[in-house]
């Protein structure tokens, strides 16, 4: 293990002799609070991107389920549009608009009823 020297230094007289400054003691506890200020938005900053990829993974989820329920509600809206023209198709021949007058009394006019101008 390597002794750390830099907070330290040796009095000329006294040959062995190591003195400690107070300014090593000062700067191991800006450093240990900076240490844990970085260490405590570390962590902030973890939860934050997890519980924003989980919420952004939820909303993926949701519009897709939107998507697939629109898709289903389209194709379903598609068919009934289709088979409602093709009704108003078949209503709209003239044996069948025939028929339907004759069901409320209408008749064909006869030759004394028809007038040209």
């Amino acid at each position: 293990m390597v002794k750390d020297y830099s907070g330290s230094y040796r009095v000329k007289n006294c040959r062995n002799k190591k003195k400690k400054t107070s300014q090593s003691k000062n700067f191991l506890s800006a450093t240990r609070l900076m240490w844990k200020t970085l260490g405590a938005m570390l962590l902030v900053t973890v939860i934050i991107g997890i519980t924003s990829t989980i919420w952004y993974g939820w909303q993926v989820q949701l519009s897709l389920d939107q998507i697939g329920r629109d898709t289903a509600t389209n194709s379903e809206l598609a068919d009934e549009n289709r088979f409602l023209i093709a009704q108003r198709n078949l209503m709209l021949t003239q044996e069948h608009m025939e028929k339907a007058a004759e069901k409320i009394g209408l008749h064909t006019p006869t030759k004394k009823q028809l007038r040209y101008p």
